[in-house]
């Protein structure tokens, strides 16, 4: 594992029409070290003073940026089920305290803020092909090859700080055309918790982790063990699903097959959000055609559904959780209905309702969104 820490960036390199018109197509790995689909490898960087802008919405709806336009369209937008997975815990008997749910806020905003960035959605999952026209594979792949390029072409974004470089690429370019697989995700997230955390008083020592599965092809985003007892936080935008704890994670509930590849301070990862950001727009305004006409002739090669190249989507959340709750939230007994309602205001309360019929209103929608969280796939972006 190697850690990142801030550097003093230099101008922004220019990405011009050519080198952005090249740009299409890359795999969200490190060069010559992985396979297509995803995750980083090692890198190491000296310390520098860090440069952090303050404000920093990685995509909310006043500054999103879109991506290359076509006529493809994309997903809903991303909801957050953080309460759902919260009323999910109060019932296995393991309520996250308060300290426990300050700590969850930032990160499943991350989450969603990565899944807005990236609108088209996952370029490896059948559902969002469906959904989108098969826009998500095409655009995928055109991010890739934009990453490559960019790459080839000798780009250095943060060039006081060489082995971010790629990282910055891998989500510069993923942001461009609006999709990605679990590398693109998890770049994005970890960048946007970098600021985000910081916006939230989270301690200037704590790191961010880009994690690959030593049994699966698949990356997410982590934080540091946490200081209030519980376990690390997980951030996976490309399973369904919010910020949880590794605990209760599909990927990452099994540490002995977890594996850090990439640690980033807060402030490189709140920097490298920003350059991300700067890049992508200046793609976006300077090779705009170029880089639709790649679009568009990626989408006339792209693969037929029934290929055998998509995935199933899954649910971030472990089976056997999933298994344990599941069946409290659909009970026929109306006196236990009545006990997951009453879960249901606790969780609503936690999360800031006050009035009573706020409250009491919330409960209902809240034991929904729990059912779709438990389900097997999870909460998709179908259901919406």
């Amino acid at each position: 594992m190697k850690i990142h820490n801030a550097g003093v960036t230099g101008p922004l390199p220019s990405i011009s029409n050519e080198g952005a018109g090249k740009a299409a197509q890359s795999s969200s790995t490190q060069p010559q070290s992985q396979p297509e689909s995803h995750g980083p490898t090692p890198e190491s960087s000296e310390a520098h003073p860090a440069r952090v802008r303050t404000n920093y919405p990685y995509s909310s709806v006043k500054t999103r940026l879109p991506p290359v336009a076509s006529a493809g369209k994309a997903l809903p937008e991303a909801l957050s089920s953080l309460p759902g997975y919260l009323l999910l815990r109060r019932l296995d008997h393991r309520p996250v305290d308060q300290e426990g749910i300050n700590s969850l806020i930032p990160a499943d905003k991350a989450v969603t803020e990565a899944r807005r960035a990236l609108p088209f959605g996952r370029g490896n999952i059948d559902v969002d092909a469906q959904l989108t026209n098969q826009e998500s594979r095409a655009r995928t792949v055109a991010a890739r090859r934009l990453r490559k390029d960019a790459e080839a072409a000798g780009h250095e974004p943060m060039p006081a700080n060489a082995p971010m470089n790629w990282h910055v690429l891998v989500a510069m370019s993923g942001q461009v055309f609006g999709a990605g697989n679990c590398g693109e995700h998890a770049h994005i997230a970890s960048f946007a918790y970098g600021a985000l955390a910081q916006e939230n008083g989270r301690p200037e020592d704590e790191n961010i982790h880009l994690v690959a599965s030593t049994e699966e092809d698949h990356v997410w985003a982590e934080t540091d063990e946490s200081r209030s007892g519980t376990s690390t936080i997980v951030m996976d935008p490309w399973s369904n699903g919010p910020a949880i704890f590794a605990e209760d994670s599909r990927f990452a509930k099994n540490r002995n097959t977890v594996e850090r590849t990439d640690t980033f301070k807060l402030s490189t990862a709140a920097e490298a959000g920003n350059i991300t950001r700067e890049i992508a727009e200046k793609a976006l305004t300077q090779a705009t055609p170029r880089l639709q006409q790649r679009l568009a002739d990626q989408q006339a090669q792209v693969l037929p559904i029934r290929s055998g190249r998509y995935r199933q989507e899954q649910s971030v959340l472990d089976n056997a959780f999933v298994r344990r709750v599941s069946g409290k939230l659909t009970t026929p007994n109306p006196q236990r209905a009545l006990q997951v309602e009453m879960e249901a205001v606790g969780v609503a309360m936690s999360l800031g309702a006050k009035d009573v019929k706020e409250v009491t209103r919330k409960a209902r929608p809240l034991v929904e969104l729990a059912e779709k969280v438990a389900s097997p796939q999870g909460l998709s972006r179908r259901d919406v």
